[in-house]
């Protein structure tokens, strides 16, 4: 289910919506889908609201299927005072949901309210509190947002207990990756992958790499693209290994094939990697180009720093490129004035 909801969704349109699902409304719910994956956010809400507009009564499961749907593409467009808004109207439906909660939390702390996305969160784990990756997520959250501090409830939740089945084994194993413990992380996902858990694979992958034991890492990643041959996050990862040893060229294929994929959760991060990949190998232009990609979809200021550098360099390569030429043009001129000069000289002499 996407995690955001959308902004132009108000309550006159909730009141409105219909249970009833027609082949109409599944075309456009499809056809919003594959506009949201080409990354054309503008036309997939168009095409989500027609979708919603094909029902009529009270609300229904795949109205807000559609709606949660819709959200994301809003969202990525960048309204995000909106989908509160909308979050909040879906909460007076949906009040038991804890993803309705988890799901505004998120983007409370995206916009630096830190106090109401702990709200959120607490409320979310108070309807949901024996979901280990519930907590994990929260975590991961609050941790990469600089509020670790805040975070260690759920921290404590997810550590204190004993695994049993894959699933918690896995994401065990992922708590202590994101507290830095590789150790028990190791050790819980290969119980993980024991037990088939294959997304295993992925973190160990990230971990071996890590840890500078690229010949584990490349195992795991291979091993798992065995099975699943065109996961994005795999691609990445080995994209990631090769731009750490210095393969910049194996770097500019990985990352290019797990961009191909078209899986728009790990494209931020693929294409940050693309910018460091062309870089380093010499090839300012692609970076440059790669780096525009991105500021066109995404903000970062470290990105955009990058970029104001890349086209400073892009413009020495130019003008020297420009300056060789003339050189070059100005060499066969000389060279050719002095062929005339020798010619003439030669026809003097014999006169």
């Amino acid at each position: 289910m996407p995690l955001l909801l959308s902004a132009v969704m108000c309550s006159a349109f909730l009141l409105l919506s219909g249970c009833g699902e027609s082949e109409k409304m599944q075309e456009y719910k499809e056809l919003g889908i594959s506009q949201m994956e080409s990354g054309d956010y503008a036309s997939a809400v168009q095409s989500f609201q027609k979708a919603l507009d094909q029902s009529v009564g009270t609300i229904g499961a795949e109205e807000l299927d559609i709606c949660y749907y819709k959200a994301l593409a809003l969202y990525q467009s960048g309204d995000a005072d909106g989908a509160i808004e909308a979050y909040t109207t879906l909460a007076e439906y949906d009040s038991k949901n804890w993803e309705v909660y988890y799901l505004r939390g998120n983007i409370y702390l995206q916009e630096g309210q830190t106090e109401a996305a702990l709200e959120d969160y607490a409320q979310a784990f108070s309807l949901n509190d024996d979901d280990v990756e519930l907590c994990v997520h929260i975590y991961e959250n609050l941790s990469d947002a600089g509020m670790s501090e805040n975070g260690q409830e759920y921290l404590n939740q997810v550590l204190s207990i004993t695994p049993s089945t894959a699933e918690e084994y896995y994401f065990v194993g992922d708590m202590y990756f994101l507290t830095g413990d590789y150790e028990n992380a190791l050790a819980n996902l290969e119980q993980a992958k024991e037990l088939e858990y294959d997304k295993a694979l992925l973190l160990l992958g990230y971990i071996y790499a890590e840890e500078g034991d690229s010949g584990s890492a490349e195992a795991a990643f291979t091993s798992y693209m065995e099975k699943y041959p065109e996961d994005a996050e795999a691609l990445s990862g080995l994209g990631e290994m090769a731009l750490k040893s210095g393969e910049y060229e194996n770097a500019i294929l990985y990352l290019e094939s797990a961009l191909e994929v078209g899986d728009t959760s790990v494209e931020q991060s693929i294409l940050k990697n693309l910018i460091i990949a062309y870089e380093y190998s010499g090839d300012f232009e692609g970076a440059c180009d790669i780096a525009a990609e991105f500021l066109a979809k995404y903000t970062d200021e470290e990105v955009s720093r990058e970029y104001e550098f890349l086209q400073t360099r892009v413009g020495e390569d130019a003008e020297s490129s420009s300056d060789a030429d003339e050189a070059e043009s100005s060499e066969d001129e000389d060279a050719d004035t002095s062929e005339a000069a020798e010619e003439s000289e030669a026809v003097e002499s014999a006169e």
